[in-house]
């Protein structure tokens, strides 16, 4: 099985409605938190907001181990069922060799 040492997901948040998205957002961490005992995850923004008033939030989510795919895909569900934006873009990295 596939694992990563650091998964990053990042998406578009329109800045009008960035109070209303963090309580979704607080959520999803709380649920993930719940079922993943030792999980960390770093909540970040760009500084900026882009000329369409989006703002670009991400994701970082660490575990002893490693993220599996499995994990990947149930952070990928408690997202949804949060209702946080659905068009999420994730990458993984793992250490230089």
């Amino acid at each position: 099985m596939q694992t990563a040492n650091t998964l990053f997901v990042y998406y578009k948040v329109p800045a009008e409605q960035h109070q209303k998205t963090i309580p979704l957002l607080n959520n999803l961490i709380q649920r993930l938190k719940a079922q993943y005992t030792g999980l960390e995850i770093d909540i970040m923004q760009r500084p900026e907001i882009s000329s369409d008033q989006l703002e670009t939030w991400m994701e970082v989510y660490r575990y002893p181990g490693g993220v599996t795919l499995e994990m990947m895909e149930k952070i990928t569900v408690h997202a949804q069922e949060c209702g946080l934006p659905l068009a999420r873009k994730t990458e993984i990295f793992v250490p230089l060799t």
